[in-house]
Parts: C-alpha cells; structure tokens; sequence
C-alpha cells in the first residue's frame, strides 16, 4: 500500500553503502548480490528518497529498475478519468448482478423427481433471474412440505448467486397388514433356525432348519383332521435364525507415497461463473506435484457475495516412495473396516453371536475374510392369497 521500489547499486564499496543504510535507518530487503560490484534490494519510497546521500558518501551510484505498489498505480490512474468511470460503473453492474440468484441446485432427493421440485420451485418465485432479496426461504420450504408429503424436511441456502435446495425424504414405514386378513410368515433372510415362536399358525420349520428367503416359516392355513375345510388365519409370531454378515478385504502391504520436496509454484485465476480465468503462467516446472486449492468468494457486505472468486493453487514437487506396511498394522485396519461395514447391515435388535476372522497372505498382498453371525428375528408377514381375492 504505500509502495516501493527495486533499486540496483553500482560500486567498490557495497558493504559500506548497506552500513551507512543502517545508520540512517533506511530498511532494505531482498539484497541480491548481481556480481562483485553489483547489487539488486527493495526499498520503500520514504527511503529511496534519502538513499542519494548515502549512496554520495559511500561512492556508489544508485538506478531505479522498477516501481511496485499502490502509490504508482494510483498515480497512472490519475492520467486515466474514463477508466476509473468504466470501472466505477462495471462495479456497480457487477453488485447489481450479485443481487440476482443464477442456478438452483436440489440435492438430497432419490425418490421425488428433481424436475418436478424445480417445476414448482419456479411457479413460486424461486427460479434463475430472481432477486435474492424477494424470496421468503422459509415460506418456501413450507410450500416444498405441503406440495410433497413424502418429504421430512427441506431446507433452502442461498450462498451468493446460487440456491442450494436440500430435502430428506421420509422413509416409508413396511405396509400393514389387517389382522383379520389370512397371512403367512416367511423368512427374510438366510439362516439356521434357532427358535420357533408360532403365536398364530402353524410353525413349518423347527430348529436346525437351513432356510432361504422366502422359505415358509409359520403358514395361516390350518388344517387338521376333523376339520372338513382348512382355517385361513391370521399368523404372526417370531422365528430366530442364526444370520451370517460376510465381508472380504484385501491390502496391499507395499505403498507407495508422495513426499514433497520442498519445491513449490503457485498460480492464481479469477473465476467468472464457469469461465476461469488464469493470471499466471501455465507451464509446470514439475513432472511429479500435488495440489493444494483454496477458493475465496469475494463479498460485499455481510452475506452479499460477488459471482467472482480467486483460485489459489500451489503446485508441491513430490518424489515417490516405497513403504512396507507390518502385517498386525494392516490387520487391524481391515478388521476395523469390515467391523464398521458390517455393523451398519446388522439390525438394531440383532444379538451378536460370535465373529470369525481369517487372514491369508498370498505375497505382498493380504486377504481377509470376517463373518458376523447374528441371532435375529426374520419373520415377515405375507398375505395369503385366497379364492375370493
């Protein structure tokens, strides 16, 4: 902000014209020595200012080779009355234009069309060229709520010229059955049969019993000798099987990571939109590099962003290294892998049993095999489909 220049310094005395700088208080940085008699420095422009009495007593001459700040580029501008119009107006458009939403974005939804949230979005005044000001989210998250009864919650963001629409949808619960409808009870999953609960019905498998889903388990037709015609009944009831959860996990005990070799480049560009513009040059000096990008909205005012940002990115050369994983160290990342993964298919209600682990190590590579067995409920009603339907 208050500028500075570089400055090249001609003579046979060099260290005394930086001791004399000293003295005098004048702050000189980045000092590069050109050649013997030669050097290169930055000084602020109060100082470049008393540097020729310095330079006079100590026999050097000093050139200025380039100027750098606010101060210099105030002063060109100064020259230039229409730019400063030009640029007073193309800032008034580009806030006039932040004020306006350009993209709506849904996100969240699996069931319900997108298409059809947008539709009614914009029948209700949220739609691309809308002034962002004009629209009540919450009274349009409420509208979202009684158009869609299959959605749970919506919630509506507006991050400077773009509205993100978030929705959960409610998940249905499994479908009733009246109880005086005739139903069977069938298996949901694989297992063995540990325990047979028929509260209704009669049971068709008993312990010991391998089933499949979709096996028969308790059925609603009850038939006995006496009986000239068989009751269809309502049968409900529980049935226990041991349930197996199975997952497969493979490593690679050989990694390969990137370290950084202390070489780095940087580059910006403005983004207008989906036009990026680059302000750096874009050739790598890397062959090998990792990036390391940071996005930054320009704002107006509290929550009033512009539709442009500025990209960092920082290019780090890396070299690629081989490293050894010790077998215990991988074991245990994949048994708590697989525990995790597994543990989100087990039912709340389920008992865990007991866990199988087996490991095998075919060269670099190791394999695992990890079974959860379970005790759970899989019975499920399933309506019996009789003469008269």
């Amino acid at each position: 902000m208050r500028g500075y220049v570089i400055i090249r310094i001609e003579g046979l005395y060099l260290e005394k014209f930086i001791n004399y700088c000293i003295e005098r208080e004048i702050y000189l940085w980045n000092i590069k020595r050109v050649n013997y008699t030669t050097l290169e420095a930055c000084v602020g422009i109060r100082g470049f200012k008393s540097l020729r009495r310095v330079a006079r007593r100590a026999g050097c001459k000093v050139y200025l080779s380039q100027k750098n700040g606010y101060p210099f580029w105030a002063h060109k501008i100064k020259k230039r009355k229409m730019l400063l119009v030009g640029a007073f107006f193309s800032l008034m458009l580009l806030i006039f234009s932040s004020t306006f939403i350009y993209n709506v974005d849904v996100i969240g939804n699996e069931r319900i069309s997108e298409d059809a949230i947008l539709e009614y979005l914009q029948e209700t005044g949220l739609k691309p060229g809308t002034n962002r000001y004009a629209v009540d989210l919450r009274e349009m998250e409420n509208f979202l709520l009684v158009e869609f009864p299959e959605l749970a919650w919506v919630g509506i963001d507006l991050s400077g010229v773009y509205a993100r629409v978030e929705v959960v949808e409610k998940v249905a619960p499994p479908p009733k059955i009246d109880k005086d409808t005739p139903t069977d009870l069938v298996a949901t999953k694989n297992g063995v049969i540990d325990r047979v609960i028929a509260r209704n019905g009669d049971a068709m498998v008993k312990k010991g019993d391998i089933v499949e889903v979709g096996d028969l388990l308790v059925t609603g037709i009850v038939s006995r000798q006496y009986m000239e015609n068989p009751l269809y009944v309502h049968a409900y009831g529980e049935v226990y099987a041991k349930t197996y959860y199975e997952a497969n996990k493979s490593m690679y005990l050989v990694e390969i990571n990137k370290h950084k070799t202390g070489e780095k480049f940087s580059r910006r560009a403005l983004k207008f939109g989906e036009i990026q513009l680059s302000l750096g040059g874009n050739n790598l000096p890397f062959t090998d590099y990792i990036v390391e990008q940071t996005n930054k909205s320009l704002s107006l005012w509290r929550n009033i962003k512009l539709p442009v940002e500025i990209i960092l990115e920082n290019y780090y050369e890396v070299v690629e290294v081989e490293e050894h994983i010790e077998v215990e160290a991988a074991k245990e990342m994949m048994h708590k892998e697989a525990v995790e993964e597994l543990m989100n298919q087990i039912p709340l209600e389920g008992e865990i049993i007991q866990t199988k682990v087996d490991f095998k190590q075919e060269g670099n590579t190791l394999k695992g095999k990890f079974i959860i067995e379970v005790l759970e409920d899989i019975a499920q009603q399933k309506k019996i489909i009789t003469e008269e339907d």
